[in-house]
C-alpha cells in the first residue's frame, strides 16, 4: 500500500478478554486488515510490535483505546 492508500486507516490499541494489550490495523469501513498475532501483558511490548507494523503503513493513525 501506498501512504496515500493508508490515510483513513488507523490502528487501535485495546485491551483483550485476558486483560492483555492487543492491536489492530482498522479500515474506514471498519474493515480489519492487519492484527497483532498475539496478545502482550506490558503494553509497551503491544507498541513495538505495532510499531514495527506501523513501517508498512506509514499513512496509519493511531487510537488508544485503553488510557482512561
Amino acid at each position: 500500500m501506498s501512504v496515500t492508500e493508508d490515510r483513513g486507516n488507523k490502528f487501535v490499541l485495546y485491551r483483550d478478554l485476558k486483560d492483555g494489550y492487543r492491536w489492530r490495523l482498522r479500515a474506514p469501513d471498519g474493515q480489519t486488515l492487519a492484527a497483532s498475532a498475539r496478545g502482550h501483558r506490558q503494553k509497551a511490548s503491544c507498541e513495538e510490535e505495532m510499531r514495527a507494523a506501523m513501517a508498512d503503513h506509514p499513512g496509519a493513525g493511531v487510537l488508544d483505546t485503553t488510557d482512561g
